[in-house]
This record gives structure tokens, sequence and C-alpha cells, in this order.
């Protein structure tokens, strides 16, 4: 039979460890040194200038995680109150909870601010209570359906579950203002109830169908995204599409309904006599009636200098172009909402654990001084023996207007000076191109990736001595210097040594070996067995190591055996245009970016650089993230379908190019209210630019939708394009200004705790939506003239040559 012998390593006592026989004579404390203490401290951390130990708790894949740190904020608050640990401070650096708790305040705060001016905007608009009172309804009934489908889909509420439903707000309500707008004017024209609700709703439910189908449609080329694009637009569809699709339910069922219940039997009864009414009515007509009525005599004016239009529109997207496109760049994150500032710090390979500690400790120590001047919550340092980091996180709110490179270049001016110390502002990931206008990147070529290291670090310390740069940033990936011992093969083969044995002994002399846990006082004590520092602290040590050769107990030493070199062994390679590829990453002062980039890109033209090396042609500046070229191809895919849905609408695809016009003028707005804020668009921007290209293109489907309506009644083009402008006006500008003030609330927030802003969002869809509305009254018609005059031609010639193309063919007697 089979028996299993395990041996329980057990002991109740050091001496007995210490007491254990290895051979016949020798017991391990004559050969060995037992100790119970710390394990060997390869790395010092500091919070706020005090020894910290971090802690970092991640949360199961499925588990909720609002749940799970409740109740880690329940064992800290325990902790807090344990009599032995009161000389022990413990503080939360960072509360995924917390983050997600005030994302979730701010978006329902942003709500209800917004649903309240929305409904604002539509008493203005209507001045009837009770009207108003059924098209706000629009909204939680559009987002109880939502809620009931995601539910049984088995969504969350989350923070971007909640800001589709946020922006959905203000798009909820244009189906049914535009329902309810054209049943007040069938009314208006002297129908019945029932005929104004029939008649009302039946024109406009095919182009607020179709519509509604653009902004959803904007989603279809999610899988076209990758990275967090997709992820992003992923969660905001589904949310958005369903609550549009609701609305579209709403609109075309309850709000004919509850209009027929709520609209006077007579049309004379229609005018309230109530002082608040009279007043209302008073401020539309001076306000929006009289912009209605300038639009209609404009776009007439128009209708006979179309040409003129056209020039206009060119010369104000000139102005865009050399203007506010030149000022605002496409960004990961706005510069402005930096939590704080992030300094890597790179020392000689030399350097032991306690000259670091001694270094980062003063850094420590000018941070704590700049405190209160840089608006500091906190700082933390982090460092092994050749490298670290610093950081620093700002109050919020913040009590100064210091700006995250401001803090970051006083930070590095005040830093001690160490031969062989290199500070960086950040990490930079060489296989990650970002844009910013603050940031300016340099994209070295050749064939070794050794060279172009040495090469990238003298050309680093050149340009950090420009004027108006504040640093570089440290490439993650950075060479190591390696010692490597090169083994004589041919020598080893002829004593008999397996090159494998070699490799074992010097890695069991560097690095020790892991035993067993012992079992000590009702502990699992890690055990580690290695040599004395003073036995392997140096490479003469190391080579003194001998090496079981041939057999028979005889051994050769290392040194016999082996050569010393040190080595350079990248941790990654990067290829560009088929080379080996190496970026150089400079941060530029905050107001001097134009000039500073300048200053280098001259420097980088005078540099003689070795033969096999050469910069990047196309690649003197920091490109766009891949996220970001990813989306906004989905984007132009958007736009193709968007096209070919408006294609089907109206029967044509040359009459759908004037409905695209509404894109660009939309984006002249995004351009221009960044440039008036001052901000670059980012991330979160790039998303409201697809959402948006679905949004603005309804009020040219509603209006051109009309035009044809009255042209098929026997109206002619012109008047048909005038009279369709001004009965479109009221409920093209309630949608815009219900959407808008939907946003308002959201945009004017400052960033939360962990630098995320809806700025840019909110923004986009302000910005675009804004400029698309004050110009889809005007460029659209007369686009669609255009486009139908070049129909017209296109019918004409051909006919011409069909004509032509038959007279052969028939033949006719005399």
């Amino acid at each position: 039979r089979k028996l299993t012998l395990r041996s329980i390593a057990r002991y109740d006592s050091i001496e007995q460890l210490e007491n254990r026989l290895v051979s016949d004579t020798a017991r391990l404390k004559d050969i060995a040194s037992v100790r119970y203490a710390m394990p060997e401290q390869k790395f010092r951390v500091r919070a706020m200038s005090r020894p910290a130990v971090a802690i970092a708790v991640v949360k199961e894949g499925d588990a909720n995680t609002l749940e799970v740190a409740r109740k880690v904020n329940e064992v800290v608050d325990q902790l807090r109150a344990n009599p032995r640990l009161q000389l022990i401070e413990v503080a939360e650096l960072w509360d995924q909870g917390d983050v997600i708790k005030e994302s979730l305040s701010t978006l329902l705060a942003s709500g209800r601010v917004g649903g309240i001016i929305a409904l604002l905007v539509l008493f203005f608009f209507l001045r009837r209570f009770r009207m108003t009172v059924i098209v706000t309804l629009s909204i939680p009934l559009s987002i109880i359906i939502a809620l009931t489908v995601m539910y049984f889909a088995g969504e969350s509420l989350n923070v971007l579950t909640l800001l589709a439903l946020m922006i959905s707000v203000g798009l909820l309500v244009d189906n049914s203002v535009v329902v309810a707008e054209n049943i007040f004017r069938f009314h208006r024209e002297g129908f019945s109830r029932r005929d104004s609700c029939i008649k009302g709703a039946g024109e406009i439910a095919l182009a607020i169908v179709m519509a509604t189908l653009t902004t959803i449609i904007v989603f279809l080329p999610v899988s076209l995204v990758e990275g967090m694009g997709q992820f992003f637009l992923l969660r905001l569809s589904i949310p958005i599409s369903v609550a549009l699709l609701g609305s579209l339910l709403v609109a075309l069922i309850f709000i004919p309904l509850s209009v027929y219940l709520t609209l006077p039997t007579h049309r004379d009864e229609d005018a309230s006599p109530h002082v608040v009414f009279d007043w209302l009515k008073r401020a539309y007509d001076g306000s929006f009636g009289w912009l209605n009525h300038r639009y209609t005599r404009l776009l007439a004016f128009f209708l006979k200098r179309r040409l003129d239009l056209v020039v206009g529109l060119l010369l104000l997207t000139g102005l865009t172009a050399t203007t506010a496109c030149q000022k605002v760049k496409v960004v990961d994150v706005q510069e402005e909402d930096r939590g704080g500032f992030f300094l890597s710090v790179e020392l000689p390979d030399n350097t032991t654990l306690e000259e670091a500690e001694q270094y980062f400790l003063a850094g420590e120590k000018v941070i704590e001084g700049l405190a209160p001047e840089l608006d500091l919550d906190g700082w933390f340092l982090f460092h092994r023996a050749t490298f670290g980091e610093f950081q620093g996180w700002f109050k919020n709110p913040r009590t100064n207007k210091v700006s995250p490179r401001e803090a970051t270049q006083r930070v590095m001016e005040s830093l001690p000076e160490k031969a062989g110390v290199r500070v960086f502002t950040g990490n930079e990931d060489q296989t990650d191109d970002k844009k910013s206008k603050n940031l300016h990147a340099f994209v070295l070529e050749g064939e070794d990736s050794r060279q172009l290291d040495i090469v990238a670090t003298e050309l680093e310390e050149l340009f950090t001595s420009v004027r108006g740069v504040i640093g570089a940033q440290k490439v993650d990936d950075q060479s190591p210097s390696e010692l490597a011992l090169v083994l004589d093969r041919d020598r080893a083969q002829s004593q008999g040594i397996n090159p494998t044995m070699v490799s074992t002994i010097v890695g069991y002399a560097l690095r020790g070996q892991s035993l067993r846990r012992y079992s000590y006082g009702g502990k699992e004590i890690p055990v580690t067995v290695r040599f004395r520092v003073e036995d392997r602290d140096s490479l003469d040590e190391i080579a003194d190591f001998e090496v079981p050769a041939g057999g028979h107990g005889a051994t050769v030493p290392l040194s016999s055996l082996t050569e010393p070199r040190f080595l350079a062994s990248p941790a990654m390679i990067t290829r560009n245009n088929k080379k080996t590829a190496r970026n150089i990453t400079i941060e530029l002062e905050e107001g001097e970016e134009e000039d500073a980039r300048a200053r280098l890109i001259a420097l980088a033209g005078r540099i003689d650089l070795p033969e096999g090396i050469s910069f990047s042609r196309g690649n003197r500046e920091t490109g766009l993230n891949d996220d970001v070229k990813s989306m906004l191809f989905a984007g132009a895919i958007s736009v193709v379908f968007i096209y070919l849905l408006m294609g089907f609408l109206f029967e044509s695809f040359i009459l759908p190019l004037s409905i695209l016009w509404t894109i660009p003028l939309a984006g002249l707005g995004v351009y221009w209210a960044h440039f008036g804020m001052g901000l670059d668009i980012d991330f979160l921007g790039v998303v409201g630019l697809i959402l948006l290209v679905g949004v603005v293109v309804n009020n040219g489907i509603v209006l051109i939708d009309y035009v044809n309506r009255l042209r098929g009644g026997g109206m002619p083009r012109e008047e048909a394009v005038v009279l369709a402008a001004e009965r479109r006006f009221r409920p093209i500008m309630m949608t815009a200004l219900t959407t808008i003030g939907g946003m308002i609330p959201l945009t004017v927030r400052g960033a939360s705790s962990i630098g995320l802003s809806y700025k840019s969002f909110g923004l986009t869809l302000i910005g675009g939506l804004t400029s698309a509305t004050l110009l889809t009254l005007l460029v659209v018609p007369i686009f669609y003239t255009l486009f139908d005059d070049l129909r017209g031609s296109f019918v004409v010639l051909w006919r011409k040559l069909v004509r032509e193309g038959s007279v052969p063919q028939v033949r006719t007697d005399p």
C-alpha cells in the first residue's frame, strides 16, 4: 500500500527553529541567523507628510459599488473607534461610492432645474396653463416608459443612464410641442376640436416619426467605436432611444386626447381674459413675435438674393475656421478640470532606498509649504530606490484660481536639485497619442531603440530649457540598465556544467527562496531563506559563488564561467512608419503655448541628429486620441444613415442635402460657444457632437415636410417656403429653448471631486442648437430652393437625353 507523509512545519518558538538539525553535527543557528522582523522594504509611502500604508479595496465584478463602499466605510469607522488605533489616523483618499452619489445628485438636481426651465418656456409660448401642464406631462410619462423598458431589459440606474435621461428632458417635449402647436393652428383656422386633433396629429405624424428616428439612428454605428467611446455611447443609447420612442407614443396618443378635452368648443373662447396671460401675449409679440416677423421678411429678401446668403455663410465659416477653430482643440479632459498635479521622478540607477527617501522627504516639505498657496487639500508620495511620484489634489470647492499647470510649475521650480535626478510632468503612454493645447510632441524614428533612448534623453534636457516649457513627460517603459552575466558556453560544456544551474545559483544568491509559511502564535508567517546583504551586495561577492561541476563534489567559481556586462533592455518597442519610434512629449506653460510651440519647432529644425535617426514627418503635434478618432468616424457614418433615412422620407436624394446643412451650422455654434468660454472640446463634448448630429436635423425635417405639403396643395414654391417658415417658427423655437434650458444647469455646474465636468457636453448641445435654430429658418429654405432647382435641372436634362436617345428608334410615315 501507499502511505503519504507530510511534514507539518509547526514550532512553538523561534528557539526550536534555531535548534533544527541540518546535518549530523550542525544546527540551523550554526550556519544562519533566524530573525522575526518586518520584511525588507522596497518602497515608501507617505500621505500629508506622515508615514502611511496605502490600501486599495476593489470590489468583485458582480457586487454593487455603493453597497461595498458603505460596508468599507463601516469598517473604517470601527477602526477609528478602536482605542488601540487612536494614534493612527485613517484618511480616505478616494471613495468611488461618494463619487457616484455626488454625480447622481448633480444630475438629479440639474434635471429638476432643467425641467422647471422647460416648463416656463412652454408656458411663455403656449400661454395656457392646462396645455402647458399637458405638454410638460410628456416628460415624466416618457421617462416612466423608458424606466419600465430598462427594468425588464436588466439595465440599472447609474451615472451614464441618468445623464441620458437628463438629456432626454429637453428632447422629450419636442414631439409633443410640434403636435400640440399643429393642433392649435388648425383650431385657430376654424376647425372643430375633433377635426383639429385628427388633422393636427395626422399631418405631422410621419415627420415626427422620421425626426425621432434620426436621433436614434446616430447610435447605430456604436459597434464601429472602440474603447471608452463605445462604452459611453452604448450606455447612453438605450435610455435615450427608449425615452424618445416613448415620447413619440405620448405625442401621437396622449397629446391629441388631452388637447381634445381641454380645447374650447369655439375659437373665440381660446383667448383668456386674465391679466397675466395678456401680459405674456404682449411680451411674446414684442420678442418672438417680432423676431418671427423679421425672419419672414429676411427670408423673403434672401429668396431673391440667394447667392448673397451663400457668400455670407462661406464668410462666416471662414471666420470660424480661422478664429474659433484655431483656438479650440479636441482634448481628452479639460485642463482646468484636473483635480491637482502629478510629478514623476527618476533617480540614478545606483541610488539606495535611503538616499531616495532623503530626496522625497525634502520634496514633501516643499509641497507642504506651498499647500496654502496652491489650495491643496492633501498630498501623497510614493517612491522606490530609483523612481517615485508626487501627487497633490485641490480643495473642493476651490478657494483660489491656481490652475493645475501653474501648480505643477511652482512645485517643479521649488523642488530641490540633485545631480542625476530628473522630474517629469506626468507619465506618457507611447502607444496612445493625446491631443491637448498644453502639450507638444516630437516623434523620433530610427533602427536602434537604445540609441533612440539616448538621443531622446538629450533632447528632453534641451527642450525643457526652452522658455515657456514646464517640463517633459516620463516614458512609462523607460529602458532599465541591467547587469548581464554572459555565459561562456564552451567552457561550461567542457566542465559538464548545465547553464540552467548557473541561472539557478545566481537567482538564489540574489533573491533567496520562499519556504512554506511558519505557524507561530496563531499567525501564518512568511519564511524566506537568503544570503546576508554583505554576501551579495557587490559583483565580486557574486562572482565568488561556487557552481557544481562534473559531479563528485567538484565546483568552479562563477567568475570563471561568466563575463559581466551592463545592457539596456527596453521593456517595449514602438514602431512607426516601419521604424522604431520614441515619443518626446513636452508640457507648455499656460498662456505661452503657441509661442513655446513655435520655439520648439524652430529649435528642432536646427538640430543635427545622429545618422539613422530623424523626426517623423507630420507628427510634430500630438494627434487625436484613438477613442476620439473612432467616435468621429462613427459620427460621419451616422450622417450617412440620416441622409438615407431622409431620402426615404422625401422620396428624393437631393432635397435632404438642404437639411444636412444644419449639421455644419451646428458645428459653428459648438466652436464659438467653446471659444467664448475659453474651453476645449473634451471627450464628453465629442459624445455631445454625435448626439447633436441627430438632434439638429429634426427642425429641418419638420420644416421641409410642411413645405412639400403646401406645394402639394398647389401653392407656389416661394410662397410655400415663406409660409412654412412663419408657421413652424413657434414649435422650432419652443423645442430648441426647452432642450437648451435643460442643458443650462448641467453646464454651469463645476467639475466633480474627480475632475469630471459636463461643461463641454452642455456647451456642445447649447451652442450647436442655438446656431442651428437661428440659421435653420433662413439657410435651410434657401438651400431647399437651390437643390430643388438642381433637381429640376436634372429632370429636364434626363428627359432631354431620353428624348434624343429615342429619336432614331421612332419611325413615322409621311
